[in-house]
């Protein structure tokens, strides 16, 4: 059928696109510097609320995370500017999607960190849109695309978006692993010292016990 050829014409696209992003790094090192923070950031955060599950992210840590797209769009734009040597401000003209993507990135950071800084919207809300997850995957996007020649187009953005489910799919499974495994560990260190509790009070017992058997002793 046409549609079905269609249809895996575009599954094809999307999982090529979706393996440039991936590979991403690999084709410019050079991006390495800025995005081996943003990975850093995500693993620590998945182990910690894994631990801390009753924690949530809260506005200070929203406004960082906000700040941190700001540093992403400063890097994006120091990079087109040194495309030539040396750097000229007629890079941003000739890589203009790019610098627009630089540009969209540091209006999104501005408007987050505003609305976290005045608290416009609810809680839940800036909290999700401001977590580790969502914020540096955005940043890795748009480094991806403006250090590399992935195009930017609804290819790209679906990608990004199957990218983000598999992450959050991927993360979630860890940070419930990782909280049952704690759980578990927790309940033998119980079980444990429950254990030693009660070796500890029979010895005690037959430490009674055995004075009682000496008091009989002398007293006959």
């Amino acid at each position: 059928m046409a549609w079905e050829v269609v249809a895996n014409e575009y599954w094809q696209l999307l999982l090529s696109r979706l393996i440039e992003l991936i590979k991403a790094p690999a084709l410019n090192p050079e991006m390495g510097w800025i995005i081996a923070p943003l990975i850093l950031t995500v693993v620590l955060m998945t182990f910690y609320f894994g631990k801390y599950t009753r924690e949530e992210l809260g506005w200070n840590t929203a406004i960082g995370n906000s700040v941190v797209l700001l540093f992403v769009a400063i890097d994006l734009l120091r990079y087109l500017f040194h495309l030539t040597s040396p750097g000229s401000i007629l890079n941003f003209q000739d890589e203009w999607i790019k610098s627009l993507i630089a540009l969209g990135v540091a209006s999104e950071g501005i408007t987050l960190l505003l609305s976290n800084f005045f608290k416009a919207l609810p809680k839940h809300v800036s909290f999700f849109i401001c977590s580790p997850l969502p914020v540096n995957l955005q940043a890795y996007v748009a480094i991806a695309i403006v250090y590399t020649d992935i195009s930017f187009d609804w290819a790209t953005l679906v990608a990004a978006i199957m990218l983000f489910l598999m992450l959050l799919i991927a993360m979630t499974l860890i940070k419930k692993v990782e909280h049952w495994m704690l759980v578990k560990l927790q309940e033998a260190k119980e079980a444990e010292l429950e254990e030693e509790k009660r070796n500890a009070e029979e010895t005690r017992k037959a430490i009674v016990e055995q004075q009682k058997k000496l008091k009989k002793q002398n007293k006959s």
